[in-house]
C-alpha cells in the first residue's frame, strides 16, 4: 500500500528513467548512423584490429596510436569527435538515477512535485494561494487586520507542516469570510514543500467514508490510506455533510484521532459555531477539535467578503 508521495516518487523515477531511455535510443542511433559511413567504419576497424595486436604484442603499440589518429579524423570531417559517441549522465550527482542515496535528486524533484499535485488534484480543489491574498480590497479595518494575523498563523503554520504544535485546526465563520482561501493556501504551500496534501469536501469525505464503510475488509484500509498518511489534511465546509448512521461522526472521529496519534495535522473549515459543533457532532469529537493540546480553533468574523 503506497502513499501519496511514495506513488508520486515511483511517477517520478520512472518519468526519470523514460527520458534516459530516450536519450540512450538516440546517442546509439546517432553511433549507428555515424558507423554506417564508409570511412569512419573503415578507420574504426583499423583502430579496433590494431587494439588487438597491441594486447598481443606491446610493439604494436604505435601502429594503435596512428590508427586512433586516422579514426578521429574521419570522425572530425562529419564534425564529431570520439566523446560526441559515448552516452553520458545528463545528471552528475545521481548519474540519471534519479537518487543521491535514499532521497531523490533535485533533476527529478520537478517531476515529484508534478506529480504529487496531480495525485492530490490540488489545481482544481484549492486553487487559491497566497499570492492571490488581496488585503487592500477588504473594507473593514478589523476584519482586514484579524485576516493579515490569520494568514501570518498559516504562512508559518505550511512551512513546518507536518512538524506543527497544533495538530488541528478549526476554522469557524460565516459565509464568505476567508475560511477557504486559507486552507487552500496553505494546502498549496505544503505541497510546494513537497508534503503531500488530502483536500476535499465535508460532503466528498462523508461520500469515501460510506464507500470505505460498505467495502469489503480487506478494501477497507487501502480507501483510507490517503487521508490516514497525507502529511496535510483539509475537510472543507464541514456541516453540510449528510449525517449518515455509523459512518458521518465515526469516522470523523477514527480519522482525527489516527491523525493526531500519528502527529500529523488536519484542517477544518465550518460555518458552524463551537456550539453547534457539539451539538451536531458530540463531545467525543468537539473535545478532540477543542483539545488544548492539540488543536486550535479560530473565529473568522466580518462581512462576506464575495460582496464586500
Amino acid at each position: 500500500m503506497y502513499n501519496l508521495k511514495q506513488r508520486a516518487i515511483k511517477i517520478a523515477l520512472n518519468e526519470k528513467a523514460a527520458e534516459v531511455a530516450v536519450a540512450k535510443g538516440a546517442k546509439q542511433r546517432l553511433v549507428e548512423r555515424v558507423l554506417s559511413f564508409d570511412d569512419v567504419k573503415r578507420a574504426r576497424g583499423e583502430y579496433v584490429d590494431a587494439m588487438f595486436k597491441s594486447a598481443l604484442s606491446p610493439k604494436n603499440a604505435i601502429s594503435t596510436d596512428e590508427a586512433y589518429k586516422k579514426y578521429t579524423l574521419a570522425l572530425s570531417l562529419h564534425g564529431l569527435n570520439e566523446e560526441d559517441l559515448e552516452w553520458k549522465p545528463s545528471c552528475p550527482f545521481c548519474k540519471d538515477t534519479g537518487r543521491v542515496g535514499t532521497k531523490l535528486c533535485a533533476c527529478t524533484r520537478p517531476k515529484y512535485l508534478s506529480a504529487l499535485k496531480s495525485l492530490c488534484d490540488i489545481e482544481s480543489r484549492a486553487s487559491f494561494t497566497f499570492d492571490d491574498a488581496n488585503f487592500g480590497a477588504i473594507k473593514g479595518d478589523k476584519q482586514r487586520e484579524s485576516l493579515k494575523k490569520l494568514y501570518e498563523f498559516g504562512i508559518a503554520y505550511a512551512n513546518k507542516v507536518p512538524l506543527v504544535k497544533a495538530k488541528t485546526l478549526v476554522f469557524c465563520g460565516g459565509v464568505g469570510t476567508g475560511k477557504t482561501c486559507l486552507a487552500s493556501a496553505i494546502a498549496r504551500e505544503t505541497l510546494e514543500r513537497g508534503k503531500s496534501v488530502a483536500y476535499l469536501s465535508a460532503y466528498e469525505f462523508a461520500s469515501k467514508m460510506l464507500a470505505a464503510h460498505t467495502s469489503p475488509i480487506q478494501e477497507r484500509n487501502n480507501r483510507l490510506a490517503d487521508y490516514l498518511t497525507a502529511d496535510l489534511l483539509v475537510i472543507d465546509d464541514l456541516g453540510t455533510e449528510p449525517m449518515l448512521k455509523n459512518v458521518t461522526i465515526e469516522y470523523l472521529l477514527l480519522v482525527i484521532e489516527e491523525r493526531t496519534n500519528h502527529a500529523l495535522p488536519t484542517i477544518i473549515t465550518t460555518n458552524l459555531s463551537p456550539a453547534r459543533i457539539l451539538d451536531r457532532y458530540g463531545e467525543r469529537i468537539y473535545s478532540r477539535l477543542s483539545s488544548k493540546n492539540a488543536s486550535r480553533i479560530f473565529a473568522f468574523d466580518g462581512k462576506d467578503l464575495r460582496i464586500n
